[in-house]
């Protein structure tokens, strides 16, 4: 496979890219054969098109040396997340059908009025379609202010800035206090945390 810079690949994974030209044969156009002068003038019943589909667009990234492959998304001019790992396998078939996996992923979301989340784990999954990160394997987050997160898996909506985590849910706060549950919601925009199941 030749080599493709990350710019690229993260402009064909992570969406805004749309359906132009710059992705070839990979924006999921079709292409239909012209009819033979015979052909054209048979009834429309008779006459048989064949479409054709471009095949998906395969990536592979990977660290070389200390150098991390990257991922950003943004909304306009403001930064949602910043994805950093060790490698990634990307597939695009056309607009908004872009999904990725990344090998000990470690993102930085940004929240509203400053908050940010720093979270690692052993691998992760971005879907272009939902617009979601999920992160997996055994979690590990924390804020700027010293509240940590673990969880089995962590999910992150882009839609509502929540982010949500499952599995063995344990908060730490930077007092000391600590809740345990089954699943956690984190809001980005406010900093609210709401903890189920919590004992």
């Amino acid at each position: 496979m030749r080599p493709l810079g990350w710019a690229a690949l993260a402009c064909a994974v992570f969406a805004g890219c749309g359906s132009g030209g710059s992705h070839g044969a990979g924006d999921g156009a079709t292409s239909t054969p012209s009819l033979s002068p015979s052909a054209s003038s048979a009834p429309a019943a008779a006459v048989t098109a064949f479409v054709t589909t471009a095949p998906p667009i395969d990536f592979e990234g990977r660290r070389i040396g200390s150098r991390y492959v990257y991922a950003t998304k943004r909304k306009g001019t403001k930064q949602v997340y910043v994805l950093r790992a060790d490698t990634v396998n990307a597939v695009y078939n056309g607009t908004a059908t872009g999904r990725s996996a990344f090998t000990n992923p470690h993102v930085v979301f940004y929240g509203d009025a400053g908050k940010r989340l720093h979270a690692d784990a052993p691998a992760g999954t971005v879907e272009e379609k939902d617009k979601t990160v999920v992160m997996t394997g055994g979690v590990r987050a924390r804020t700027d202010d010293g509240m940590t997160l673990r969880s089995d898996v962590l999910r992150y909506d882009d839609e509502t800035q929540i982010v949500h985590g499952t599995g063995h849910v344990v908060v730490t706060f930077p007092q000391g206090e600590e809740l345990q549950g089954e699943t956690v919601d984190w809001n980005l925009r406010d900093g609210h945390i709401n903890v189920t199941g919590a004992r």
